[in-house]
């Protein structure tokens, strides 16, 4: 009788399956890799900090951090401006309507302009189209029902970071020394070689905070989730840690069947135990097994003592009801949202501009207009 189980549950295999590999290392393997990303991301931050502390110190050639006010070249309307060009779509379903924005082309306006590092100095800033720009992308352009561009851009006054290197270059706005605009040697900020500048509205650290704070999430998320779904199979845990495997008498056996409201019937069968240093307890066996069983036999039991005891089954293993295998879905659903919400919560500037709201396209054009208008 050392194949006894419990009507509804699986195997000892398959339920450490179940509830160790998936419902386990599953769900460590996810806060895992969202504490590697957090640590990660909380690093940069640090480094980027640490590089912010420099900001203004050295005004000689070499790796620089400036931060100050924008202002355009003499003659200039832009000094770095990037346009997203979506196309809309909209879909219904179940006579809901929602739409999405895609993107599908990305320009870069850039000239040369200058910070305003203090009240008597400012720096000219030579960057190239491939500008790391962190900013917020507010700007929304209407061009026609499924057509618009939104925009992130620097304009006069705005207080930006700009990290790059500083070489001594041709300035055509740098004063002479009599106070007489000619052209002349000045410091000007260029991308440090085989890097892009960064030109960013925000700390320097900020955006990698955000990230980590995101991760941080995942892991308490995935976390709260692990720890519900463990305690929805406490008895697993109870027999596991708690119980051992002893003999038990088989007191009554209840032989029975039931009907379902399609006249299907399905035959049942329920034992009484009695282990010798235990409360009596009932557990449902294979109806199969029923015909193999009599009053008085000796069979292995799970036990679990004091309280729990109604968490004790029949058979010598520890074993799981079949609803552990929703372990398995669960923590491939969990890994694959994790993934694809790091990737949709990335900032613009790091990611494909994808837009989703309800509604049609249509309902849209007099907010964006307004919102035009307003700007």
């Amino acid at each position: 009788m050392h194949d006894l189980i419990s009507s509804g549950h699986v195997g000892p295999i398959l339920s450490s399956l179940f509830v160790d590999v998936f419902g386990t290392l599953g769900f460590l393997f996810i806060m895992g890799v969202a504490l590697v990303e957090r640590a990660r991301h909380l690093r940069q931050a640090r480094a980027a900090d640490a590089t912010a502390s420099d900001v203004n110190q050295k005004f000689v050639p070499g790796p620089a951090v400036l931060f100050g006010e924008v202002e355009y070249a003499q003659g200039a309307s832009v000094a770095v401006r990037v346009d997203v060009d979506q196309d809309g779509e909209e879909t219904e379903s179940s006579g809901v309507w929602s739409h999405k924005w895609t993107e599908k082309n990305r320009r870069v306006d850039i000239a040369p302009f200058y910070l305003r590092v203090a009240e008597d100095k400012r720096i000219r800033i030579e960057s190239t189209r491939e500008v790391f720009l962190v900013d917020s992308m507010d700007g929304i352009i209407r061009v026609e029902l499924t057509k618009r561009t939104r925009y992130a851009e620097l304009t006069p006054g705005e207080k930006i970071y700009a990290c790059g290197e500083l070489v001594r270059a041709h300035d055509p706005e740098s004063p002479t020394e009599g106070g007489y605009r000619s052209s002349r040697e000045a410091l000007v900020l260029r991308p440090m070689p085989k890097q892009p500048m960064l030109l960013s509205t925000e700390p320097l650290g900020a955006r990698f905070r955000e990230r980590a704070s995101f991760h941080g999430v995942v892991v308490v998320l995935t976390a709260i989730v692990a720890i519900l779904c463990h305690a929805f199979f406490f008895g697993f845990h109870a027999r596991r840690y708690l119980g051992q495997t002893v003999d038990a008498n088989i007191t009554m056996l209840h032989d029975f069947t039931t009907r379902d409201g399609e006249g299907d019937i399905t035959r049942h069968c329920r034992v009484w135990l009695n282990p010798a240093n235990g409360p009596i307890f009932s557990d449902d066996v294979d109806a199969l097994k029923c015909d193999q069983l009599r009053e008085g036999d000796v069979v292995p039991v799970r036990l679990v003592p004091g309280i729990l005891s109604s968490r004790s089954t029949i058979g010598p293993d520890v074993t799981v009801s079949t609803g552990a295998f929703m372990f398995i879905p669960l923590v491939l659903s969990a890994w694959f949202a994790y993934r694809h919400n790091e990737k949709a919560t990335r900032p613009w500037y790091m990611n494909k501009v994808v837009d989703t709201a309800p509604g049609r396209l249509e309902e849209t054009m007099p907010a964006q207009d307004a919102k035009m208008s307003r700007s």
